[in-house]
């Protein structure tokens, strides 16, 4: 009887420290995303990046991402659907410098959106780029289907 007494009292406490253990874990977890969200100042090198610009095209560029629509914000180089979701998301930056805190937006996203805003932002020409592709691709199709056809012929008049 003491034995079986002293192995439910260590069962007992066995499970209720796992338990204890697994709490203060989702906790912890949770902790972090927090400060991590909060932005962490932006390097050296983003700062001189910015410092490039104008005051105007600071505010534009700050618009643009603050307020700026999709097919705005997928103006920019290097910004497609994912990245500017995320930018959506962030909102609303403080300062152009922040939306390198952005999940997926680097240094070198950020060099590409100065150098947009320096150039007063221009609409991309891809429409053209992307037909261009599609009638490259029919022919090379229809020159597979001819020389199939050819070669039943030849086997037909052996």
């Amino acid at each position: 009887m003491k034995t079986f007494t002293a192995f439910l009292s260590i069962l007992i406490l066995s499970l209720s420290l796992s338990a204890a253990e697994t709490a203060p874990k989702k906790k912890s977890s949770a902790k972090p995303k927090a400060p991590a969200a909060e932005a962490a100042k932006p390097s050296a090198k983003v700062e001189a990046i910015a410092k490039t610009l104008t005051p105007s095209q600071k505010t534009k560029l700050l618009d643009l991402l603050n307020e700026g629509d999709e097919a705005a914000l997928k103006s920019i180089p290097n910004v497609g659907e994912t990245r500017a979701a995320a930018i959506k998301k962030a909102r609303p930056f403080a300062d152009v410098t922040n939306v390198v805190n952005v999940e997926g937006v680097g240094e070198a996203t950020f060099a590409e959106m100065v150098a947009h805003a320096k150039a007063g932002f221009p609409q991309p020409e891809k429409k053209e780029a992307k037909e261009e592709p599609a009638k490259k691709k029919a022919p090379a199709t229809k020159a597979k289907s001819k020389s199939t056809p050819k070669k039943k012929d030849d086997k037909g008049s052996k």
